[in-house]
């Protein structure tokens, strides 16, 4: 939704206030929620590698798209929209898909896993979108392409992965 913001108005910034920045990263996740998954991902953390979690991570992705299998897709414009419509219907952001010249950039905004789990578990939370997204693209007829995350995410649950051989 804040790209939306932001792309609506020209004069829209981010907050220049660490506390503000801080609150609104903290409405990503509910509170109810939010000590639950960071003991979790403690408890994680300290039974496991942080390889070790990435795959689980990306299994438990993978068991998600296969809960949320998208509709036969004609373009890349269907597959993002589908995308999309899973994501906003759970309040998880959004998606945009933009083909470069060797591979797919996969932009997902807004993913509250950061938010849920905390800053300290990005290395390997990531492995939950990657497994999603290998999922629903193997459903679409890329299953000769690898999905794979190029940067940890930001603070806002921006995660940048890409679609490549």
């Amino acid at each position: 939704m804040l790209d939306r913001v932001l792309a609506m108005s020209p004069t829209a910034s981010l907050p220049a206030s660490p506390e503000i920045t801080q609150h609104l990263v903290q409405q990503q996740c509910a509170v109810q929620w939010r000590g639950f998954f960071q003991a979790l991902a403690a408890e994680f953390a300290a039974a496991l590698p942080p390889e070790d979690l990435r795959a689980l991570m990306f299994r438990v992705g993978t068991r998600f798209a296969a809960e949320h299998p998208l509709p036969a897709c004609a373009t890349l414009d269907d597959l993002q929209r589908s995308m999309t419509v899973v994501w906003e219907r759970i309040d998880w952001g959004w998606v945009r898909l933009t083909q470069e010249s060797a591979q797919l950039d996969i932009r997902h905004s807004l993913s509250p896993v950061s938010a849920a789990f905390g800053p300290s578990h990005v290395l390997w939370s990531g492995g939950f979108l990657e497994g999603v997204y290998q999922s629903w693209f193997e459903q679409a007829g890329a299953g000769q392409l690898k999905v794979a995350q190029v940067a940890p995410a930001d603070a806002w649950g921006g995660v940048h992965l890409q679609l490549a051989r």
